[in-house]
């Protein structure tokens, strides 16, 4: 990849860990969304690189609150990440060699209804959700995991949900987010897709997007989330919209 590509796509992945670390998450609906408008890298290889580098970055959040994490949560919706990834996987190699323009719109319309999603605030249920609703969320994030590497719309609006504290909520949902990661890199090679010019990307990605992470983490005390939700949903709108048109232009 040119220089100046390779730059912006690192760039861009900076600004969306940054971003998730004040909002709670985007990294991927952020990074795939502008890195496709711009034309800087195929969707496929974007979405694997989002994958590396979310794991990276979630497992060192995890680090710091290992204890919050609901764990009967995140097994049941892993139940349902699981074999969704491998079915997503194979739909995007499908729709990227078939329907090139169509992926771009559903990708569109995926990031549209995700920004949608963010402002919301749902109200907590006075009980823990059951099995079947976990894993249906499972399921739904699975999907979208294997198509664009962004398990976060139906998971993130499940577990938002539940009436844990904040702290639990984010842990639990990026221990959900680690495994549906590892989950599409382990498919993405049993498939052969995963090739080094990705893993060469995800490795320039590491240290800028950990950084940013860090220095979001320490800025969101300072920073009402309200308005942090506003900033990552008009950045995603502007993203969402610029991919429901053709492409050039």
């Amino acid at each position: 990849m040119p220089l100046p590509e390779l730059l912006g796509f690192v760039l861009i992945a900076t600004l969306g860990s940054f971003v998730q670390a004040l909002s709670g998450f985007a990294l991927g609906l952020i990074v795939l969304g502008s890195v496709t408008v711009l034309q800087l890298a195929p969707i496929p290889f974007t979405a694997a690189v989002i994958s590396m580098i979310s794991l990276v970055n979630g497992a060192w959040v995890l680090a710091r609150h290992p204890r919050a994490i609901e764990w009967r949560s995140v097994g049941w919706a892993g139940l349902g990440l699981l074999p969704a990834i491998g079915l997503g996987l194979a739909l995007l190699a499908r729709l990227d060699s078939e329907w090139p323009q169509f992926l771009r719109q559903l990708l569109g319309v995926v990031i549209l209804v995700a920004g949608g999603l963010l402002m919301l605030r749902p109200r907590p249920k006075p009980q823990p959700s059951g099995r079947l609703g976990t894993l249906a969320s499972g399921v739904a994030g699975g999907l979208l995991g294997g198509l664009f590497s962004t398990a976060g719309p139906p998971v993130v609006f499940h577990l938002y949900r539940q009436p844990w504290s904040l702290v639990s909520i984010r842990s639990t949902l990026l221990a959900t987010f680690a495994i549906s990661t590892l989950a599409r890199i382990l498919w993405q090679s049993a498939r052969g897709e995963l090739v080094w010019p990705m893993v060469e990307m995800a490795l320039y990605c590491t240290v800028p997007v950990l950084l940013a992470a860090y220095g979001g983490a320490r800025l969101a005390p300072r920073i009402g989330l309200q308005r942090m939700r506003r900033l990552a949903f008009a950045l995603l709108a502007l993203t969402g919209f610029g991919l429901l048109l053709p492409a050039g232009t």
